[in-house]
């Protein structure tokens, strides 16, 4: 055989264990784009929660953040695990990470923070958290009907009563926002009647 053409067959050889080794990293996974890994992790770890495998569904879910800092579901979906099975604390302690590393969503951040207090009955943090995402986003028409339960619900009747009046000039036609401030409204009146039957 000459020499011409053992390098055309040597190169084809080189060429076609290129073309495996390319197409074998691409099946593993190596070559795909992180985004892509991430919702692969994802799919994985909801999988794995479906199938009450828990810690596994975490791990992927970790995976998933790890690979995509970005990716909010991801991120709500590992702080909701780590809600129910480690506790509150540790849920926060990943919103938190997650306002560090991917600070365009903040606001969404410290919103679900402050739900998570909310549905547990802690007022104080919730109402801080809201407030945090309040002053990122003003409009947000979410945080701030939160806020005027909240307020509710720690008694600040006279600072509700402002809240959701302020809310009312921006949202004439919300029946929440006008049940809000009716029901203050009533309170403080209630409250009124009470302290003059009672001096």
């Amino acid at each position: 055989m000459d020499s011409a053409l053992r390098r055309v067959l040597l190169i084809a050889l080189l060429g076609a264990v290129v073309i495996a080794g390319v197409w074998w990293l691409r099946v593993a996974g190596w070559l795909r784009s992180a985004r892509a890994r991430a919702d692969s992790e994802f799919a994985l770890s909801e999988r794995a929660h479906h199938e009450g495998d828990f810690e596994s569904a975490m791990r992927h879910m970790q995976n998933a953040v790890k690979l995509d800092p970005h990716f909010v579901e991801a991120r709500e979906g590992l702080a909701a695990m780590y809600e129910q099975h480690r506790g509150l604390d540790a849920a926060v302690a990943e919103y938190e990470r997650g306002i560090k590393e991917d600070p365009q969503n903040e606001a969404r951040y410290c919103y679900r923070i402050a739900e998570m207090y909310f549905v547990s009955r802690q007022w104080e943090p919730a109402l801080k958290w809201l407030k945090r995402s309040g002053d990122l986003d003003p409009n947000d028409f979410h945080v701030q009907r939160m806020m005027g339960f909240c307020l509710e619900r720690m008694g600040r009747w006279q600072e509700a009563e402002r809240h959701w009046s302020q809310m009312l000039t921006k949202n004439a036609n919300s029946a929440d926002v006008q049940r809000g401030l009716e029901r203050v409204r009533r309170h403080l009146k209630n409250a009124k009647e009470q302290s003059g039957k009672g001096g």
